[in-house]
């Protein structure tokens, strides 16, 4: 991907039209790199990493940014980012979980940071750290953290989740790459059409509308799962459980493994 602009906001609204009255169809993380496909005098066509192509208004962007420092990873759900190492100081940005970050130099427990337009910042060395491989217990674990954060049509951080935009984050984060929609997720790596057949790690999607994926979530085994709903949270396919869902099982299509086979029987 050729890299031409990238985030300069902490979580930038991508739209699905170059005006920000349309849909907000996705989001971008502070410091994810995009590929710029055309320009309006407004908003910008970019694809992101994941081939996702939407519209995200210019100034939530820097064009043509320099790589500068190391790239590290945000693992904190949020931190902010500070003019001195000091946090104290004046906050200048704030970032989510997965965001990807260049740091510059490094003083005590702190690391300075070259933001996307080149503003020097300071953010606490606890708040970056790697994710460890795709193993349910791996995957499922993170998407507990999650728990409780809001509903949000085109969300993909803790600010804000919508359904595939959670199961997209979780994944990601733990190097498996899937396609940012619902109905893109469920054309891939079809297992069953019965819901018995999930182990814990596998995706499951749902239909509200004939012939239309509308919903994902992720199984946690024996007949649970967890998704982005209103808020993040548990649900059940079965009847004698508090948390059964009716609608849901009326409605559920598939089941999908992304997960290697050795992950899975792990658990």
């Amino acid at each position: 991907m050729t890299v031409n602009a990238c985030v300069n906001v902490s979580v930038s609204h991508h739209y699905r039209d170059p005006s920000s009255a349309s849909e907000v169809v996705t989001q971008g993380l502070l410091g994810e790199r995009l590929e710029v496909l055309e320009k309006t005098s407004t908003h910008i066509h970019v694809r992101q990493e994941d081939g996702y192509q939407s519209w995200v208004p210019e100034d939530l962007v820097t064009l043509e940014p320099e790589q500068q420092g190391e790239n590290i990873l945000v693992r904190s759900h949020f931190t902010r980012i500070y003019e001195l190492p000091d946090p104290q100081s004046t906050p200048l940005r704030e970032a989510v979980i997965g965001c990807t970050l260049s740091a510059i130099d490094e003083q005590g427990e702190w690391f300075r940071i070259a933001l996307p337009d080149g503003t020097p910042g300071w953010a606490e060395k606890c708040h970056f750290g790697s994710f460890p491989g795709a193993t349910v217990e791996n995957i499922l674990d993170l998407a507990r953290e999650f728990l409780g954060y809001s509903y949000l049509w085109g969300g993909r951080t803790p600010k804000g989740f919508d359904c595939s935009g959670f199961v997209q984050t979780v994944f990601r984060l733990h190097g498996v790459s899937l396609p940012r929609d619902s109905w893109q997720q469920q054309q891939q790596n079809l297992l069953s059409t019965n819901h018995l057949d999930a182990r814990p790690g596998d995706l499951l999607f749902f239909s509200s509308i004939p012939g239309k994926v509308t919903h994902v979530a992720i199984s946690l085994g024996d007949q649970q799962y967890i998704h982005a709903s209103g808020w993040v949270r548990l649900d059940s396919f079965r009847e004698t459980d508090s948390i059964f869902t009716q609608q849901r099982l009326s409605k559920f299509i598939s089941v999908n493994r992304f997960l290697k086979p050795e992950s899975v029987d792990r658990q």
